[in-house]
Formats: structure tokens, sequence, C-alpha cells
């Protein structure tokens, strides 16, 4: 018997508890390897940023709320809302 067989043959005496253990987890490998692959996606497209580029985008942000240059969470998903349907 091969691995694949071996597996099989162990999965058909487990308890119905043990195979839903088994498909969680299996649920849970492909989610982490998607969430890599989009990790991966976005790398492709957008640069990474040095510690002093984001030090400075801090800053900017920073003195934009000081300035009022911000919108609240409630005003961006009420737009969000209008706009899309959510």
């Amino acid at each position: 018997m091969n691995t694949l067989q071996n597996t099989i043959s162990i999965m058909k005496t487990l308890p119905e508890a043990d195979l839903v253990k088994i498909h969680d987890f299996t649920k849970k490998l492909s989610k982490r390897h998607e969430l890599e692959a989009v990790d991966e996606a976005v790398g492709r497209f957008l640069p990474p940023k040095s510690r002093e580029d984001i030090y400075r985008d801090l800053e900017i942000s920073r003195k934009q709320i000081e300035m009022g240059q911000c919108s609240s969470a409630e005003e961006v998903f009420n737009g969000l809302e209008q706009r899309y349907g959510f």
C-alpha cells in the first residue's frame, strides 16, 4: 500500500468526530495557503516600504489629523454603504 491508500484505510476506521476535526484542520491549511498567496500577490504590486517611509507617512497622517483633514470611521462606512450598498 502507498501512503494515500494507508491514509484512506485509517480514515475509514475513524469516528465521525475525528473526521470533522481533520476536515476543519485541512480547511485552516487551505485558508492559510490562500492568505499566503494573497500576500505574495500584493507584494508583487506594492513595493515594500522602508522604516523611514513608514515614519514619514505616519508624520504626514498626524499632521493631516491635526489640521482636520480626516474623516471619522462612521463617515467612511456610511459613504461605502451609500456607494456600494453594504
